[in-house]
């Protein structure tokens, strides 16, 4: 055989595979999307998972990023799905970005309006629901957790460093030019800037007090700030429990239609607990084991769990047909 004849037999040979591959990947999701349809009774499973962020993502990149645009239509499936006792979302992030964790929990919101005979929307919480992941999680109906779930961290972070002195000892000169007097911020490569650090504060604050109002607004009077921050004052080994913080506690005087009390805020310091502690103070309802047993255990065992999943990209269905080849 010539070496042209085999390397087109060896092109047809993959063809074929990752052709099988793709055909076999999109019918069992035309299989699934049927299979919502049908007259029993079920529960809507969705997962959430992965750092929030924005961009579609997908094709041959592999997973898509956790924000609206790639979730948004998924979950109104969810909300639409006939015969559906409970929507329940699978929801494992650290967080990321604050405006792609508002919109999530703003469509959540928009959706259980737009559908007031839709079922309860459980948020069942793996390894971590942190920060932009709690911010989604507290838009649902209830949220449960594993006892070895990380949960909370209600708070914004901004990271940065100092690379001045660094600079110096290598000889190095920050030539940096800018139009605009806040424009260059505060940056790494030039000496604090207590204006700009200033200004960066109050963005911080406001992401901030916006986060304490919607958890406020999805958890009202489960919240127990007192008894999280008596936990914390023994963790600590501090007699009473302080917020250093004045632009806090003012930031939070309409929250809680008062002058609140250092304990008012022991949940919203950016403190996690696990998955135990989150029941007992309130940032969660109860715990679980398996999201199936639960689920079948509330609802009845004649309930089938429906995984609603994304249309496939390229790259999924291409490591499907190959046995999962290719790296990521």
């Amino acid at each position: 055989m010539s070496v042209n004849n085999l390397t087109k037999l060896r092109y047809t040979a993959l063809g074929s595979v990752f052709g099988g591959g793709i055909y076999y990947g999109f019918s069992n999701y035309a299989e699934r999307q049927a299979e919502q349809n049908s007259s029993t009774p079920k529960a809507v499973f969705l997962r959430l998972s992965g750092p929030i962020s924005g961009g579609k993502g997908g094709s041959l990149q592999g997973s898509k990023p956790l924000n609206l645009q790639n979730f948004g239509s998924q979950l109104e499936k969810c909300f639409k799905a006939k015969n559906a006792v409970a929507v329940c979302l699978e929801i494992d992030s650290p967080g990321g970005s604050p405006a792609q964790s508002s919109l999530l929990h703003s469509r959540l919101v928009h959706l259980r309006k737009k559908y007031p005979d839709a079922p309860p929307v459980l948020a069942f919480c793996t390894d971590v629901c942190a920060s932009g992941g709690y911010y989604i999680a507290s838009a649902c109906d209830e949220i449960l957790v594993l006892p070895s779930t990380i949960i909370g961290s209600i708070g914004v972070v901004s990271p940065n460093v100092g690379l001045v002195e660094l600079m110096k000892k290598y000889g190095i000169e920050d030539r940096t030019m800018t139009a605009g007097r806040s424009k260059v911020g505060d940056s790494p490569l030039a000496p604090k800037n207590f204006e700009a650090i200033a200004q960066k504060t109050a963005i911080l604050n406001e992401l901030h007090e916006d986060f304490m109002a919607k958890v406020i607004s999805g958890r009202g009077d489960k919240l127990k700030h007192d008894a999280a921050a008596e936990y914390q004052c023994s963790v600590k080994g501090e007699k009473g429990y302080s917020v250093t913080s004045t632009i806090l506690k003012n930031l939070t005087f309409g929250l809680f239609h008062g002058p609140p009390k250092n304990s008012d805020l022991a949940l919203f310091d950016g403190s996690v607990y696990t998955g135990k502690k989150a029941v007992e103070f309130g940032l969660a309802d109860s715990l679980y084991d398996d999201m199936e047993g639960f689920v079948r255990g509330r609802y009845g065992k004649g309930v089938k769990i429906t995984e609603l999943k994304q249309k496939p990209s390229i790259r999924e269905v291409i490591e499907q047909a190959a046995g999962g080849g290719l790296s990521r």
